[in-house]
């Protein structure tokens, strides 16, 4: 499933759980209104430990809204904690209301740190939350990764504001696509963090990762005859031809297979997609400090990126500061479903987080905290 909004896009949700999308049946284009403001909840089915401010900060002369969890009787925490979410529209909570798609994500995450005494600060993406568009025209509208990073950038500075928490006990978690921006902005800061958190990363480049879903949509496409080989095979190479384009000037080619357009290859998402397929997550995880400690998950039941993917990255980075978690049965959004088959309904049902994931992520943060 992608995000795609009439000629805005906000980044094409790359891993939203594609095993639910059809290339055949989605719709052309889903308009993607503002969602309501105000609302400062933390969309957490469990009770929250500890307590959310509200707080603001600005990036690119945008004004972005979060919020700061507080461990409760905490007046002075040795880590803090950024959290950044997955791709498209995701608010604070790791939730995209305009899909439908509500795992809650970063609001379960920001309720393990707290439950431990850690502080910490999500917020809402470019065109999700209370942020929105901030005003976007959509004739102006042009949204690059590099700008997600500018906004991650500033929202670690409020972090270190808010909590008088230097980079070297701050800690970066990011989820799915997520994880890249965190890599990118270690790699633009080259601030020596606390530690560094990869959840279900995004694990090669976008456009490679997106044409493997795409292929795989395709192939359960032409299993249930909904397809023609033929169709699908004119739809692969035109996404090689599309995928190329982006890669060489950065454009949509003008004789695109219209199919792909349903799922994010347009205009809007040009420079998005061109700028995060610069980046290969596997040479960002290599060239990672040996002295940064990195937690790595995956999951067995995660559709969207599997393990083998992910042994990729793990890979890459330093073996002796690298911490590898394979959960066994979490969802993408790192939610427990225990002996159930993933899919679409476990984006959209909320259930709490894995207590596989939770045990894990507490026990690194403490050996974090201790070096």
């Amino acid at each position: 499933m992608f995000t795609v909004c009439r000629r805005v896009s906000i980044a094409v949700s790359s891993l939203a759980l594609l095993t639910s999308f059809s290339i055949m049946g989605a719709p052309a284009t889903q308009a993607l209104p503002a969602l309501p403001t105000g609302s400062s909840a933390t969309g957490s089915i469990e009770t929250p430990a500890g307590i959310d401010s509200e707080v603001t900060f600005e990036s690119r002369g945008i004004t972005f809204y979060g919020s700061l969890r507080s461990p409760s009787g905490v007046e002075h925490a040795d880590l803090a904690v950024l959290l950044l979410p997955g791709s498209g529209p995701t608010d604070r909570n790791g939730n995209q209301e305009n899909a439908m798609v509500f795992p809650n994500t970063l609001a379960h995450v920001a309720d393990a740190l707290a439950a431990q005494g850690i502080p910490s600060l999500r917020f809402d993406k470019f065109g999700s939350g209370r942020t929105g568009l901030a005003g976007t025209s959509p004739d102006a509208f042009d949204y690059g990764f590099d700008m997600q990073v500018d906004d991650a950038h500033s929202a670690l500075d409020l972090l270190g504001d808010l909590t008088s928490t230097p980079a070297t006990r701050t800690v970066v978690l990011g989820h799915s696509e997520g994880a890249l921006t965190a890599l990118a902005l270690q790699q633009r800061t080259a601030l020596p963090l606390a530690g560094l958190g990869l959840l279900q990363p995004l694990s090669q480049r976008y456009l490679d990762l997106l044409s493997h879903q795409i292929s795989a949509s395709l192939d359960r496409t032409v299993q249930g005859g909904q397809l023609s080989e033929t169709d699908a095979d004119a739809t692969r190479d035109s996404l090689a031809r599309t995928v190329q384009s982006l890669r060489e000037s950065g454009t949509i080619p003008a004789d695109q297979d219209p199919r792909l357009e349903t799922v994010g290859f347009v205009p809007a998402n040009a420079r998005f997609l061109s700028e995060a397929d610069r980046y290969d997550p596997a040479e960002l995880a290599a060239a990672l400090s040996p002295s940064t400690p990195v937690l790595i998950t995956c999951s067995e039941k995660d559709l969207n990126v599997s393990c083998d993917q992910v042994h990729r990255l793990h890979s890459a980075a330093s073996p002796e500061a690298t911490t590898f978690l394979q959960l066994t049965t979490a969802n993408h959004g790192l939610g427990d479903i225990g002996v159930l088959a993933p899919g679409q309904w476990d984006a959209i049902a909320p259930v709490p987080l894995s207590g596989q994931f939770t045990q894990a992520l507490s026990q690194w943060m403490t050996s974090v905290a201790q070096r």
